[in-house]
């Protein structure tokens, strides 16, 4: 074995060959021919063998197939199916010339064989092959362990900006007489683009936001931040809708400029002591109206998202007396899978019309009901939010 060897010391860090041989003057000159180049230990027979390879885990193994105790072929099943070693690098040698002997080791797991008599030269070139095998090897698991440390660390800021998004919704919602508010949130990942809230102006009057940020992820997590940031503070300060909405959108289109994401936004302000609601969607879903106990046309986008350029923010109005039931959502809600085909946004808007006309509508179980409906399991892959909104006047007195 080499000196290295002899006096115990092993690198790691350097590619250790294992000689397997019961001929000691195979071993020897197999020593002489690689420990300039390579730290070796040598082992005389297949028991032998494997005590020294749980020992020093060497990057390859040069082994002479016919021995007494265990032959080259029980080491060969030994290491691959008992040890489950399929990295380390076995090199039979053997002086038997035979394509069937050959083919059993490689089949065996071997990786390369040499017929004995060999030349050095070629002894060399076989080894050097197999020892940068293991150098690209450990290159590749090295550098899989380091991206694996940059998944992990990403994991965690994801984890921290989803922990720091639940603090973003509505932890209370207005108290009005007569009004329920319900809502849905369940992101697809550990980030999410979607934002809901509901508060309130002043006595009697709420603003109701629904916001969708395209794509998912801490980016779009840190959109839909500052999206909800400029909401807080323009309700804070009792600004006009219309006012806040084209503010809003003048910081997004200076925020995002010329990137990818948009913001499809519904927002409104309620005020139950009139009966009048105005309100603006920007590329958003449609949203459904009961007024009065009247189901009104759904209440479609009239402008683009916001964050591309700027846009009309004149607010439509709708009118109400005795009851108003209003529904938002985003499109995670309708954009599953449903056999070969998806479902629809159409198809989500009767189902949900006719659920609110009926009273039915059940957030909490939105699953079950579309099951019900249309005889599939939701397997939801965006962002799910959805808000009911439902006030009657009689309940208020």
């Amino acid at each position: 074995m080499s000196i290295k060897a002899q006096n115990g010391i092993i690198d790691e860090e350097s590619p250790l060959i294992l000689v397997v041989d019961d001929s000691i003057t195979m071993r020897n000159f197999l020593t002489r021919v690689l420990g300039d180049n390579y730290q070796v230990v040598t082992a005389s027979d297949g028991l032998e063998c494997i005590d020294k390879y749980k020992e020093i885990s060497p990057s390859v193994i040069l082994l002479d197939l016919l021995m007494p105790v265990m032959d080259g072929f029980d080491v060969i099943d030994k290491i691959r199916n008992e040890l489950a070693d399929p990295e380390v690098i076995i090199i039979v040698l053997t002086g038997q010339d035979e394509q069937e002997i050959k083919a059993k080791a490689l089949n065996a797991g071997a990786n390369d064989y040499l017929t004995k008599p060999f030349h050095v030269v070629e002894l060399k070139a076989r080894v050097g092959v197999a020892i940068r095998q293991v150098m690209l090897t450990r290159q590749l698991q090295s550098a899989n362990s380091k991206l694996q440390k940059a998944y992990d660390i990403i994991d965690d800021e994801v984890r921290l900006v989803a922990r720091l998004q639940d603090k973003l919704l509505p932890t209370k919602v207005p108290v009005i007489e007569g009004l329920d508010i319900k809502s849905l949130y369940r992101p697809s990942g550990r980030a999410s683009g979607d934002y809901f809230d509901v508060f309130d102006l002043e006595d009697g009057v709420i603003r109701v936001v629904m916001a969708d940020v395209s794509g998912h992820g801490p980016q779009a997590a840190f959109i839909m931040a500052i999206v909800r940031t400029l909401f807080k503070a323009d309700g804070a300060e009792a600004h006009d809708l219309s006012n806040s909405l084209f503010q809003i959108n003048t910081h997004l289109v200076d925020l995002i400029g010329e990137d990818s994401y948009f913001v499809t936004l519904f927002a409104a302000d309620i005020d139950f002591n009139t009966g009048v609601m105005k309100y603006l969607s920007a590329g958003h879903c449609p949203a459904l109206i009961l007024q009065d106990g009247v189901m009104g046309e759904s209440l479609r986008a009239h402008v683009p998202p916001l964050g591309f350029f700027s846009v009309d923010s004149t607010l439509d109005e709708r009118h109400f007396n005795t009851s108003l039931e209003l529904f938002l959502f985003t499109d995670g809600c309708y954009e599953w899978r449903m056999g070969n085909d998806f479902f629809t946004l159409e198809a989500f808007m009767d189902i949900a019309g006719r659920l609110m006309r009926n009273d039915s509508l059940d957030l909490d179980a939105l699953e079950d009901m579309l099951e019900k409906e249309t005889g599939f399991r939701p397997v939801f892959d965006d962002d799910v939010t959805a808000l009911s909104l439902s006030w009657k006047k009689d309940a208020a007195n």
